[in-house]
Parts: structure tokens; sequence; C-alpha cells
């Protein structure tokens, strides 16, 4: 094997007697025993190079040994957010928050929390926000309780600066998708191009947002397009008294229906005993899902539950809240409901957010059953297996039902028929029992062939 310091076309200088053959001439042998005395000149002062460069490095270790780090983690920290939290109801709408943010004079390192793109600004520049400018003003529309930040990155255009925030609804389905939140550099207020162009503009969306609630005496109105990977394009707002949020919500940008919206309610003066029973919450909540629909709709009650307000010193009287899922055919529709908040003191509806993306022609006409239930589920522990093959052993099977799968992009038209009937399978593992962060796998499988047509499984 040819040596590393050998020149090609060389012979090796393994061997110095090979050099006193007959047949190699003698100014070439001089030639040749000369190169290889360079080559161990050479390798002699890199040897010596090496063990300089060791001594030092072993005497740096020992001194950093003796005195220790000197300088903290350099990683970004969000900046802290405040809120008074409201009477929430399970709905992408945002909620008022008061902001505190410091600008750095240097660039913010990956944080744990989300991930920065180079460029970004960390300072404010020519009266542009900087990066925790940005995140503050963010944390106005979509708040940390609601909405976790996972990357922000910066665009410089000739008409206006724009910080790009990728988030995701905290707590939200595993299947739903990112969104990603345009912050004005110069404004702090979110712009989206799209919102030019939707068929119910800002102003009549602000008038829509107002008239709703004519008792509410809001004379602060913040009004923002949103393309929600949930409902399609809204229009979001919130309804303000000076700082003091009143009511949020959202405005279908296609339609100018009213499909959600949270009021905050004082908790302070509050009894601490129900006055209005589950009973009569729930029937006044599908009195109200009836009236502002037309009438009745397809849905079956999945949930009804009392939140307690309040802290365990002071308690204070909650909301019932109640789920509804949408049904097609006498089969769940995946993604479509309706949710209402309903105050335990008043019993008038504090809360309300409609789900309703799928079109009736877009179901499927096939709704026979060829595969049976433990074959879904095999089919599914079979492909989680080759996500993490150390896991099967650990798999637990939590549901498995028949349901229409109709996740889409809302922003894109569904074809007759598209949406099919599937089996959900959904499961967890001994890692995602460990860890409250992680969501549990889902599985879809086609009735009709057993393929797998589906599958969030992460760990």
């Amino acid at each position: 094997m040819q040596d590393n310091d050998s020149i090609p076309g060389d012979a090796a200088m393994g061997r110095d007697d090979e050099f006193n053959e007959p047949y190699l001439p003698a100014r070439y042998r001089q030639k040749v025993l000369e190169k290889q005395r360079h080559r161990r000149v050479k390798k002699i002062l890199t040897a010596a190079i090496i063990i300089a460069i060791i001594a030092v490095i072993i005497c740096f270790l020992a001194g950093f040994l003796n005195t220790g780090p000197q300088e903290a983690s350099l990683s970004h920290t969000v900046p802290a957010v405040t809120t008074i939290p409201p009477a929430t109801v399970a709905t992408p709408s945002p909620a008022g928050v008061t902001s505190t943010a410091q600008n750095t004079d240097t660039p913010p390192a990956p944080s744990g929390e989300y991930t920065i793109a180079a460029g970004v600004p960390a300072t404010a520049i020519r009266g542009a926000l900087s990066l925790d400018g940005a995140v503050a003003a963010l944390r106005d529309y979509y708040p940390a309780d609601d909405y976790s930040i996972k990357s922000v990155n910066y665009s410089a255009g000739p008409i206006r600066n724009l910080f790009g925030f990728t988030i995701r609804p905290v707590g939200g389905i595993a299947r739903t998708p990112d969104s990603v939140v345009f912050i004005d550099a110069a404004t702090g207020i979110p712009y989206a191009t799209r919102q030019e162009t939707v068929a119910v503009p800002m102003d009549k969306a602000k008038g829509i947002a107002t008239g709703a609630f004519p008792d509410v005496r809001a004379n602060n109105v913040k009004l923002w397009y949103f393309d929600s990977p949930d409902m399609g394009e809204v229009w979001m707002f919130i309804l303000a008294s000076g700082n003091m949020t009143l009511v949020t919500g959202s405005v279908d940008a296609a339609s100018g229906e009213l499909v959600a919206f949270t009021h905050t309610i004082p908790q302070s003066g509050r009894p601490s005993e129900t006055v209005v029973l589950q009973e009569k919450a729930q029937s006044i909540a599908g009195h109200y899902i009836s009236d502002k629909n037309g009438g009745t709709l397809p849905l079956n009650k999945t949930m009804g539950r009392y939140e307690i307000w309040g802290t365990p010193s002071v308690p204070a009287a909650g909301q019932y809240v109640f789920a509804w899922e949408r049904q097609f055919l006498d089969y769940p529709v995946d993604t479509d409901g309706i949710v209402v908040a309903v105050d335990a003191v008043t019993g008038d509806v504090v809360g309300y957010n409609k789900q309703w993306t799928t079109s009736d022609f877009a179901f499927s006409q096939t709704i026979e059953l060829a595969v049976a239930q433990r074959e879904a589920t095999f089919a599914v522990m079979q492909e989680a297996k080759k996500h993490y093959p150390d896991s099967v052993e650990s798999i637990r099977i939590i549901s498995a039902e028949m349901r229409w799968n109709n996740l889409h992009d809302p922003g894109t038209s569904q074809r007759p028929g598209s949406v099919p009937l599937e089996w959900k399978v959904v499961f967890d593992d001994a890692a995602i029992r460990a860890d409250n962060s992680l969501s549990p796998g889902v599985g879809w499988v086609d009735i009709q062939s057993g393929t797998v047509t589906g599958m969030e499984y992460r760990h």
C-alpha cells in the first residue's frame, strides 16, 4: 500500500536498501534520497507542532477546571408575557395581554423555545422593532397561553419589513398544521397580502364584530387577517376598553359569519358557588346553537364539564363548557363541531366556536365496511413499528372508530366525494405516556383496502 507521504509516481520510501539496486541510476537515486530526507524533517517538525498544541490545550483545560466557566449560557429567552386569564373556550381566538420585552445588543442564539433565522435584527433600527419588540407585538394578538412560537425569520422589502413567526396552537390536535404570522416591523401590527382581496373587507368585518355585541362598550378595536389552519380565512378581533380586553373572536372572511368569540369575565366579586345548574346550562347552549344557525344541526354531544375560576384560596364560580361533534350519515366528522361556554352565574353564553369546514357534497359515497376494527389496529401497529421499532411492545390502543377524515387546507376547495370514511386509530406508547407535551399517535386506515392512509406519530 502506498505511504501517505509518497509522491505519485515515486517508489515507496519504506526500505533504504532498495536504492542500491543496480538498475536505479545514481542521479535519480540521489534525488529520491534528498526528497526522503526532506519528508523526514517535515514529519519531525509536524510532530513537534502537534505536541506543542496538545501541551497548550492541556494547560488551558487545567486552568479552566480550576477557575470554572465565567459566562452564563447564551441561549435566548422568550420575553415574559403576563396576562389576566379570561374565561376561555376551546377556540383559536386571541386574548388581550400586556407584554414586557427588552432589546439586546447582540443577536440572540437559537432559543429552546423557538429557532431564530440568520438576519433577524436583535436591536431596533431606524424606528423598526427589535426581535423582542416583535415578539411582544405578536403576543398582543397571539398570547403565549394559546400559541407557541416555533421559529422566526425576517424579510426586508421595498414597502415594509416583516418578522415572520411560525406558530402553533397550544394543545391543538396533532395534525393541525403550523401557521405563519407576519408582524410589520414598523407598526407591530399583523399583516398579510391576502387581507386586501378577501370577500369581506376589514371595515365590514369590524362592523360585524362590534355589532354582534351591542352591550359591550369598546373604545379600542383591533382587527387583523389570519389564515387559520382550522377555519380558513378569518378576521380576528379584540374589543377592549383601554387596555382591558372585553371580547375576542373571529369573523369568516368569506361569508362574514361570526364563527368564534370569548367574553372576558371579571372574577372579582363573583360568588364561589354556581347559580345555574349544568342541565340548564346545556339547554341554554343547545338553544343558542339552533338560534344562531337557523335550526338544528346534525350534532352529537361529546363533552360537558364545569370549569371553576379563581384560586384555591379565593374560589369563584366559573363556566360550563359543552362540545358537540358534527355528524354526517351517522358518522362523526373528525375536525368539525361546535363548542359553547355558559356562565355558571348568569347563564349567559360567554364563549362560542364553530368549525364547519366540509361541504356535504365532499363526503364519499363509499361507506361499506370491508376491513374489521382489529385489522385496522394491526395495520396501524405495523406502520408504527416502522417509525419507532423499540416502542412497539409498549403501544396501547386508546380508541378505534370509523370517522370522516376531513382534515384539509381550508383555503382549498374540496372535490365531490373526496372526504373518505376511514378507521381512526388513536394510540400511545411508553415514551408518549412519560411526556405530557407529546400527543398520542393517530393512524388512518382505508375501510375497503386496509391501507394506512395517514400516520401522525412523533417522539
